[in-house]
């Protein structure tokens, strides 16, 4: 670590990471008492070498991004200082190393956890672009890994921001990601181009190997251009033909023939899951299920997509067979429910209240209670197999503030659709 100490406000600790540019260290922020990690530019790179004003367009591109990239799939930036004597980039920490190591043959993921991690970029991309992003270097080593099918995609200094007047870097990316339009310069990169590389990475974590390989650089970009590769199953048994069909139309040579949005290969990646479901098979649902799903409620039509993740880490989800009784009248409870799928019934003594169906929710008081654990006041019963978000009124708040006020929305405005049916009952037994 030389004889470096600090970095700014920031102590280091020890370093990660060296390139031709600059190092990565770990460092404490002492303000915040959180760990971070620090890029810091060897002022000769971006100063003297032949490569210096693209290391520090580069560099200035990822600066500008501080405090902008706000979604759980993307890796923070939470501050950039440039300067003569030292430019230095302040990000994230995460901990576990990036999806390089899954691209082993020996050690490869199960594939519905590749699919589950695709799911994620793809939704961490799609943000990006309402931005104006194209990422540009999509790979396995810019893709971090924290645990289970946790990602965070980091590195976007070669990203193209189409919001703003910044000179655009001009051959940018690793060339075995590289879509055939880039690497013979008929296209410029667009999501098209991530689409793409996002392809790939799938494959090399199927598969154990890369579409296109060879013994140089350029006989991987002819590859590229000019052959069809197989598919993942070729080289790995166990890969669907829906998961296969995916990857394949990700990485068309025909940018016309991908994905033309992330939405839609989203939408492709959830199906394979609905699939499964059909085959009967029997398992939890998977986070690309549930967040497909929380999509479609309406209680959740207003929630951006960083709030619906939030909420997604704040639920139990369970399925229920007809006639159980999810609350009971009289009882205590310091949880409030979502209905994801079916239908309740709600009942005080003898007689029935309302009918829930997806979307609605209930037992919420225990959340809008600033005292204690409410007496519940109804039984909600199911009556049919149904799907039931749970969240603990404590959680919630302990959410961010964007996210509380949500749900606070929500719960008004179901509180006055109640009251009006409540006097529309009243009016006609008058």
């Amino acid at each position: 670590m030389s004889t470096m100490q600090s970095v700014g406000k920031y102590q280091l600790l020890r370093e990660l990471g060296k390139g031709a540019t600059g190092k990565v260290y770990l460092a404490e922020d002492p303000f915040n008492k959180r760990k971070v990690a620090i890029k810091v530019a060897f002022p000769e790179a971006l100063k003297h070498s032949e490569d210096g004003a693209f290391y520090k367009s580069m560099f200035l591109n990822e600066a500008a991004l501080a405090g902008k990239l706000n979604h759980p799939h993307i890796t923070q930036i939470y501050d950039a200082v440039v300067e003569d004597k030292y430019s230095y980039i302040v990000m994230e920490y995460v901990e576990g190393g990036t999806l390089e190591k899954f691209c082993k043959p020996e050690s490869l993921l199960e594939t519905r956890d590749v699919a589950e991690i695709a799911f994620k970029c793809v939704r961490a991309l799609a943000f990006a672009q309402t931005l104006g992003l194209t990422h540009r270097d999509i790979k396995p080593g810019n893709i971090l890994h924290s645990d289970g099918t946790e990602i965070k995609i980091a590195d976007f200094g070669a990203a193209i921001n189409k919001v703003s007047d910044r000179t655009v870097i001009t051959n940018v990316g690793s060339p075995a990601y590289m879509a055939p339009e880039l690497v013979t310069g008929q296209a410029q990169a667009s999501h098209l181009t991530d689409i793409y590389a996002l392809g790939v990475v799938m494959y090399y974590m199927l598969a154990g190997k890369l579409p296109f390989s060879g013994a140089n650089t350029m006989s991987v970009i002819y590859q590229i251009v000019n052959t069809d590769p197989e598919p993942p199953s070729a080289h790995r048994t166990g890969i669907s033909p829906e998961l296969d069909a995916v990857v394949m139309k990700a990485i068309a040579k025909d940018p016309t023939k991908r994905f033309a949005t992330w939405d839609e290969f989203g939408a492709a990646l959830a199906e394979i899951w609905k699939k499964e479901h059909k085959a009967g098979e029997k398992r939890d649902q998977s986070d690309t299920e549930r967040f497909s799903l929380m999509r479609t409620l309406p209680f959740f039509r207003e929630f951006p997509e960083n709030e619906l993740w939030e909420v997604l880490k704040l639920t139990k989800w369970a399925k229920f067979k007809p006639d159980t009784a999810l609350i009971k009248e009289g009882d205590q409870g310091d949880s409030f429910y979502v209905l994801a799928g079916g239908y309740v019934r709600v009942t005080r003594g003898k007689k029935t209240l309302s009918v829930l169906t997806a979307g609605d929710c209930f037992g919420e008081m225990s959340y809008l209670a600033k005292t204690g654990d409410p007496h519940r006041s109804a039984t909600v019963t199911t009556t049919s197999d149904a799907i039931i978000m749970k969240i603990r009124a404590e959680d919630l708040r302990g959410a961010s503030l964007s996210c509380r006020r949500l749900f606070d929305e929500r719960f008004l405005n179901t509180l006055v659709e109640r009251l009006e049916k409540a006097n529309e009952q009243i009016s006609v037994m008058s």
